[in-house]
């Protein structure tokens, strides 16, 4: 039988968040050159930046998860042995993560594509919005393919929101028309 340390394992687990922590603030640093401009966009698409209030209940449960993962290595690094500097790192790079959820973004809807927290997602990969699902204080999109990770949550005012919604099921119907655009009211 082979034994692993509980450094190993921290260290392995600790590098794995890492590479999360650097994927999500390179995608950051990326999200405006994704989205460069702000409004109704020529072709008939949108874009529009959230606020740090809209990020937080965007990410909310995310967050709550990060804080539970934060938590528990406290209740068993002693039984498991885990170093007390491997936990105080883990627990560094979940607050990192939080802080990367809490920034605000840019989305943009298109005609072939969604672009949420510096990625730019096909309609193709994306399922289906339905119509009768209200809006309240986000859209949640739901990719395929992506399992526990299939939910896209984008952020943003209400009025935001509601002309992303319609725009999404425009895109997703094909019924898309360059020449009209949803004007503000």
């Amino acid at each position: 039988m082979v034994r692993t340390s509980p450094e190993l394992i921290g260290t392995l687990i600790i590098s794995f968040v890492g590479l999360i922590v650097i994927y999500d603030i390179l995608h950051l640093m990326k999200n405006k050159k994704t989205v460069p401009n702000l409004g109704y966009l020529p072709l008939g698409g949108y874009a529009w930046t959230s606020t740090l209030e809209q990020e937080f209940f965007r990410n909310g449960p995310n967050i709550l998860t990060l804080i539970a993962m934060g938590i528990l290595p406290w209740l068993l690094a002693s039984l498991s042995a885990t170093p007390f500097w491997l936990v105080v790192i883990f627990d560094i790079l979940l607050f990192s993560l939080v802080i990367t959820m809490l920034l605000p973004k840019r989305y943009a809807i298109t005609k072939t594509s969604v672009y949420a927290d510096g990625q730019r997602l096909d309609w193709e990969h994306i399922k289906k919005i339905d119509p009768e699902v209200p809006i309240n204080k986000r859209i949640v999109l739901f990719r395929d393919g992506w399992w526990i990770f299939a939910p896209l949550p984008l952020g943003g005012s209400r009025k935001e929101l509601l002309i992303a919604k319609e725009l999404i099921i425009n895109a997703q119907n094909n019924n898309w028309s360059e020449d009209t655009n949803i004007e503000e009211e």
